[in-house]
């Protein structure tokens, strides 16, 4: 089943996701990290979140947003999922594609998530 089928939950932290996992037990679920929470709370706790939320029924997401150095530490510290508007600038779009392929690191586009009010 594709990423964009499952259910899509924002998450602002680990107690936000822990709810959600105790409330859907047997259910894939996206956590989407929304830009404004990762700027604000820093590439280092998003990448123990990431550790912490790593299973076979969850997709930890983090929308990137026109911050090319936040970006670059984000891929440095190995999100496996990002997520991108697609909005951004087709230039700055192809550079993040190609960093990403190579370190194998999924892009998806924000506009095609099946997000949920919690």
């Amino acid at each position: 089943m594709s990423i964009y089928n499952y259910e899509t939950f924002e998450i602002q932290n680990l107690l936000d996701a822990i709810k959600l996992k105790k409330k859907y037990p047997k259910k894939k679920l996206n956590f989407l990290h929304r830009h404004n929470s990762v700027v604000w709370q820093g590439p280092v706790y998003i990448k123990t979140l990431s550790e912490k939320l790593n299973s076979k029924n969850c997709n930890y997401i983090v929308e990137i947003g026109d911050n090319i150095a936040l970006t670059l530490l984000l891929i440095s510290f190995k999100i496996k999922i990002l997520a991108i508007d697609k909005k951004v600038h087709e230039n700055q779009m192809e550079k993040i594609f190609s960093i990403t392929r190579d370190k194998r690191i999924k892009v998806i586009f924000l506009e095609n998530l099946n997000i949920i009010e919690n």
